[in-house]
């Protein structure tokens, strides 16, 4: 069995990760599980700050608590750190503390990658600079294409959340297009 790659996660990118899922909406794909891909896939890690953030997030009657609670089923599948006493010097980007956590974990680890969705915001430059790695920041969408790419989803249904995310998320069309022709077109 291959080891898996280490890589550490922010709340929005659990909460990403499942909303295709629990959205019941008929606009919403279907067919597979991209959190449970991911945490089959990956040796996943977060600062225990992150679930604090779901639990948060999971209260009310919404497709965000819905997807938090899916998380929450699945957090015996996150590998957890408390990094409270061990940041000594807080990153002070205008960053949340999930993400500041998250950034600090995934340098002392060494993480094959840090995924966060911060990509639309100017904050991606700033996580950026803050990662000894440069090369090891994703976002969800970067990590379903490569996930597409090895064959764990199918190209069909990446292509299809890719969509929903940018209709139901807003996100970056071009920086999508960028990642269909890089990853899904044959």
């Amino acid at each position: 069995m291959t080891e898996q790659a280490r890589i550490v996660v922010d709340t929005n990118v659990l909460l990403n990760l499942a909303t295709p899922v629990v959205d019941g909406r008929t606009h919403a794909p279907s067919g597979e599980d991209p959190l449970v891909a991911v945490l089959s896939t990956y040796e996943v890690h977060v600062p225990d700050s992150i679930l604090g953030e779901l639990s948060t997030a999971a209260t009310g009657d919404n497709l965000l608590a819905t997807a938090a609670n899916a998380v929450l089923q699945a957090a015996h599948h996150l590998t957890t750190h408390d990094v409270d006493d061990e940041l000594t010097d807080p990153l002070e980007y205008g960053l949340d503390t999930g993400e500041a956590h998250g950034i600090w974990l995934a340098n002392e680890l060494s993480a094959a990658m840090f995924v966060t969705d911060e990509f639309n915001t100017t904050n991606y430059l700033l996580v950026s600079l803050a990662l000894d790695d440069r090369n090891s920041l994703y976002t969800t969408p970067h990590v379903l294409c490569v996930l597409a790419e090895s064959e764990i989803l199918s190209h069909q249904y990446v292509a299809a959340v890719l969509s929903y995310y940018v209709e139901t998320k807003n996100w970056d069309s071009q920086y999508i297009h960028q990642l269909r022709n890089r990853y899904l077109s044959t």
